[in-house]
């Protein structure tokens, strides 16, 4: 909304969301097609000043939550590139068709909504594209790299702060050969292990967002903290869950949670071998949108100039 809604659309939907009264959910992986933007089955088609959306959306975060829904629907005929296929749609939770299947509990992440939107002939009228039509790709796109990513770099390093806190916290209290399990250098090189790779974790999140920030082209940066925020806190969570013992396994306890949690930052915004293939165009310096520049250009043509009389 922010980089692609027209300002008449900012000034419906965005007060909501800075009030906290309207929450929000993008809405881009499908049952069968799971991340790969370029197989949407999900259709739009125009009917007069309308377009009616059929499909179906799963993984969708807020989805028992949101007063509306972004929606990235195919637009085009087969054999049109994805680039020019698809299109964003701001569909309203009380639009008729629109059916949200009872919410179902994941592995982790237990306090936040994830599930599927079933669209059956929804109607929404053509001030509800946002961006222009065939421009899908590049909100969907747009919003995983600059939002998606440092969101689950964030949530990664979270889960990691409280993985060793709750580590060090039981090690210095268990007791052992008259002192405590922290006395044990075997078991501080594995804290070591886990407290560096927490500092790398926090400085990757951290600087990525600062350059966003400063108008900075960071893509790329973005990427890496998502990616590597997420495998080091995973490393981390299986170290203590070693360091535990048995304990760790305790339903009641708090670090089989967070075991649980850290598996959610894995799929969203690419996986792994995805982020991998990012970074490697990055390496090779091939020719692709840099979102974060966009953004910053965007923002200085938008910004007022001060010294403008």
């Amino acid at each position: 909304l922010l980089h692609f809604a027209t300002f008449e659309q900012k000034g419906r939907w965005l007060p909501g969301v800075a009030d906290g009264s309207l929450l929000l959910s993008i809405a881009v992986t499908e049952p069968l097609a799971g991340g790969h933007i370029g197989g949407i089955e999900t259709i739009a088609e125009r009917v007069g000043n309308e377009w009616v959306i059929t499909g179906s959306k799963i993984h969708i975060g807020n989805s028992h939550l949101a007063g509306a829904h972004l929606v990235i629907a195919r637009t085009a005929a087969a054999g049109v590139s994805t680039s020019q296929a698809l299109t964003a749609f701001m569909v309203e939770a009380d639009r008729p068709g629109l059916s949200i299947p009872d919410h179902r509990p994941g592995l982790g992440l237990h306090g936040f909504s994830v599930g599927r939107l079933d669209l059956d002939h929804v109607r929404v009228p053509g001030d509800n594209v946002v961006g222009e039509v065939g421009q899908g790709l590049a909100v969907a796109q747009s919003s995983s790299i600059l939002y998606g990513r440092p969101n689950l770099a964030a949530v990664s390093l979270g889960i990691h702060e409280a993985v060793v806190d709750t580590t060090t916290s039981r090690l210095k209290t268990r007791a052992r050969y008259r002192g405590a399990l922290s006395d044990l250098p075997v078991l501080r090189d594995r804290i070591g292990g886990m407290e560096a790779r927490l500092r790398a974790a926090r400085i990757l999140a951290y600087q990525s967002v600062h350059l966003l920030d400063q108008g900075l082209s960071c893509d790329a940066d973005l990427i890496n903290a998502k990616y590597l925020g997420h495998q080091w806190a995973v490393q981390s969570t299986q170290d203590a869950m070693e360091l535990h013992g048995a304990h760790a396994l305790d339903r009641g306890y708090v670090l089989q949670r967070l075991w649980r949690d850290i598996q959610h930052t894995y799929p969203p915004a690419g996986t792994g071998e995805v982020q991998r293939i990012r970074l490697a165009e990055a390496a090779f310096d091939e020719d692709h949108i840099q979102w974060s520049e966009r953004l910053a250009a965007e923002a200085a043509w938008a910004r007022p100039d001060p010294t403008a009389a």
